[in-house]
């Protein structure tokens, strides 16, 4: 699947990045891209909002904390937004809710649904 990425300024030196679709290897040039352009263009909040990301795996997780590392280094914020359970959880089994700022919840395990997977219930009488 292709990654789409949009890109909103919303301050001076404020950007949100909207990945859409699964950033996985084979996939995450487009997120990379955004990522280093706006630490180029000396943005110093980066919001990375995964409300339309349907997968996350370690490759792309990767890119995510280089760009936080970065932005740090300089004094800027990387923050992420809007995660599913699925990249709830890869931060959560990763320990890296203490190294991200996640916003909504910095921290927050995974639903129960999420570190179990899914369960069938049924009601029987």
């Amino acid at each position: 699947m292709i990654l789409r990425v949009s890109v909103e300024v919303t301050g001076p030196h404020a950007i949100v990045i909207r990945p859409e679709g699964d950033i996985d290897y084979s996939s995450l040039e487009p997120l990379r891209e955004a990522l280093m352009d706006a630490r180029m263009a000396g943005v110093s909040e980066i919001v990375v909002d995964l409300a339309e990301v349907g997968f996350l795996d370690s490759q792309g997780l990767a890119v995510i904390l280089y760009a936080h590392r970065r932005q740090r280094s300089t004094g800027g914020r990387l923050v992420l937004r809007n995660l599913n359970d699925m990249a709830r959880r890869l931060l959560h089994v990763t320990n890296l809710t203490a190294v991200l700022d996640v916003e909504g919840g910095v921290g927050e395990p995974p639903t129960a649904a999420a570190v179990t997977g899914p369960r069938s219930v049924s009601r029987g009488g």
